[in-house]
């Protein structure tokens, strides 16, 4: 039971280190992790333990010290993009948990570049340098790698057309996908795509509304804290008022990937939310929290623009149209809830009674990075 991750020093990869050192020094049901971190103007060792040590980290690793943690993680100081199948070899895993990647949302020629190059290209170098014991290969997929779909989806990518994406990220995580199962095929490894949908703070492990990083549907937040002071005239806000956000906590989501990981007959999950919460229900008093008093939902987008409507559809606007502005994604959660049902949690997984919490905490934070 060891295993290779990457992207232990991101959201969603961090929450996946504390999910396995519970599992390996609590429960004692996985054994070694062996995490790939490139060294910066810190050493990857360095970086690693002030993943383990930080404030935001989950209080369930408080009673244990940095050293029973660091029995069980081995750190491989390279960066991904420069690792080779000899380097690979020394190192005693037959699993890996690929996390790493962009989530860059923007539709520039020079985003298209940068999530084909860390989503796409270093997935094919991380495959191509697998050493022979590598049996099995998990890779961290998105929920909207679906693309732009009118009927639910179910976990099964192959019994739907996917022809028209958001953005490129979308469109680089499909094609990763693809690659993943072909190749690993290839090689005889067998393969798990997991695709958690959108990732907000802590709800099931205090302290809560935790997120080392305020990305995403965060972004609304930072947008609004810098400029709401500038709307002075009524602001139009173009959503759809039938659709709503797929919102997962980033804890839930690193559970799903470790129960995933303990069953391998999972070919595919959704790591998704039952019921997405609906625009209508939350833009509102979002707005309102950053006292925006003024506003309407309008279904098209406004032509003569004031100076604060400018500001917002030039920028965070344009970024999540596609999100809040046409039918949302719908899933059919029939695999994802057997894991709700085992862990006995609200069916909407805290989010729609937390998310001003959310939003409220990312502010009281500045939206600080932990690590």
């Amino acid at each position: 039971m060891n295993c290779l991750l990457t992207g232990a020093t991101g959201i969603l990869g961090s929450h996946i280190l504390f999910e396995w050192v519970r599992k390996a020094v609590v429960e004692q049901t996985v054994d070694h992790l062996f995490v790939v971190i490139r060294n910066t103007h810190k050493t990857a060792q360095a970086r690693l333990e002030e993943v383990l040590t930080a404030n935001s980290r989950p209080a369930f690793l408080d009673s244990l010290s940095l050293e029973t943690c660091l029995e069980k993680i081995t750190v491989i100081p390279q960066d991904l993009a420069s690792l080779t199948q000899a380097s690979l070899a020394q190192f005693d895993f037959d699993t890996v948990i690929h996390c790493a990647g962009s989530t860059s949302l923007q539709h520039s020629a020079e985003t298209k570049a940068k999530v084909h190059q860390q989503n796409f290209m270093v997935t094919q170098h991380l495959i191509a340098q697998l050493p022979q014991q590598v049996q099995r290969f998990l890779y961290i997929s998105t929920a909207y790698s679906f693309g732009i779909q009118a009927q639910k989806v179910n976990d099964k990518m192959e019994e739907h057309q996917v022809t028209a994406f958001r953005n490129p990220y979308e469109q680089s995580k499909y094609e990763s996908e693809q690659y993943v199962k072909q190749s690993c095929k290839a090689k005889q490894i067998q393969t798990q795509i997991l695709r958690p949908s959108i990732i907000c703070g802590r709800l099931l492990d205090k302290p809560f509304f935790e997120t080392p990083k305020y990305d995403v549907f965060y972004s609304w937040a930072i947008f609004l804290d810098k400029y709401a002071k500038k709307s002075l005239d009524r602001f139009r806000i173009w959503i759809d008022p039938k659709s709503g956000l797929n919102i997962v906590p980033v804890d839930f989501v690193a559970k799903a990937v470790l129960y995933a990981f303990g069953k391998a007959e999972i070919k595919e999950l959704n790591i998704v939310n039952p019921k997405q919460i609906l625009h209508k229900d939350y833009v509102g008093k979002v707005l309102e929290a950053f006292n925006i008093k003024s506003y309407e939902y309008i279904d098209r987008k406004p032509e003569d623009l004031s100076f604060f409507e400018s500001l917002y559809y030039k920028s965070i606007g344009s970024l999540f149209e596609q999100y809040v502005s046409i039918p949302d994604l719908q899933f059919q959660p029939d695999q994802i809830l057997t894991l709700i049902d085992k862990l006995q949690l609200d069916l909407t997984l805290g989010v729609h009674e937390n998310f001003m919490n959310l939003i409220d905490y990312s502010v009281a934070k500045r939206f600080k990075q932990s690590y």
